[in-house]
């Protein structure tokens, strides 16, 4: 899939119209913020021009369950068991996403380690190693109130407990951080086709259901922009801007 194709900017839904989410109000309130997150996605998805690895391997030593992560973490195994559902837990500690979900860009995790590229490929080479990133996802995804249909195409539904956890979403928007590091990270871990269905579902909630609409700027500067490939960018843009103008 390459670049996409170019768009008819006169059709309704399409950023050139007057109703589109990026000509909107909320879209101009913070333009240094928007060209920050711009360059921010775009660096991710070009890999880091000039990036060099290091020779730490911490993560791939906790994804293959040898080391616990710090502080006052676990080993990966032992979270994803003890952990899942223990929602007060996945709030209040601050230092196990950056293990469960690392990246190549410094964290607020002193103990934790960038990726590093050969990390990444041994991570994706291995099933079980996989299967780990898989159990990370679903936990926060339960955290959040969703739940992972298919592993194969990413459809995501809504969980058991959805209203309770959405609306400590739409208020708690540090997770709003945390959610653009879990989609940058399944997209270094071997995971990128669970991005485009986690994005979709959050504006569907955000701009049609209305029951996490406090996500929809990180959504449409952020978590949309995560996704490496253009013309899979692009519809999503586009589904946003039409949900828009339906409603207008």
């Amino acid at each position: 899939m390459g670049n996409s194709k170019t768009k008819d900017k006169s059709k309704p839904g399409k950023r050139g119209g007057t109703t589109s989410y990026q000509n909107s109000k909320n879209a101009r309130k913070y333009p240094l913020m928007r060209r920050w997150s711009q360059k921010d996605t775009e660096d991710y998805r070009k890999g880091y021009p000039g990036k060099k690895d290091c020779s730490g391997t911490l993560n791939l030593d906790f994804y293959t369950n040898s080391i616990s992560s710090r502080p006052n973490g676990d080993k990966i195994d032992v979270i994803h068991k003890k952990w899942f559902g223990d929602y007060d837990r996945l709030e209040s500690h601050h230092g196990y996403i950056q293990w469960l979900f690392p990246i190549r860009e410094n964290g607020m995790n002193y103990y934790a380690q960038e990726l590093q590229v050969k990390e990444a490929e041994a991570i994706k080479k291995n099933p079980e190693t996989c299967g780990r990133v898989l159990k990370s996802y679903q936990m926060m995804l339960n955290f959040y109130g969703m739940k992972l249909k298919d592993d194969e195409t990413g459809e995501l539904e809504r969980d058991r407990d959805w209203r309770q956890r959405f609306h400590h979403l739409n208020r708690s928007m540090h997770n709003y951080l945390r959610i653009t590091r879990i989609l940058k990270s399944l997209g270094e871990l071997g995971f990128e086709h669970l991005k485009a269905p986690f994005v979709r579902f959050m504006l569907k909630e955000a701009l049609e259901r209305k029951t996490l609409e406090n996500t929809i700027d990180s959504c449409y500067n952020y978590w949309i922009e995560t996704i490496k490939d253009d013309e899979i960018r692009e519809e999503l843009r586009d589904f946003a801007d039409n949900i828009i103008c339906s409603d207008s």
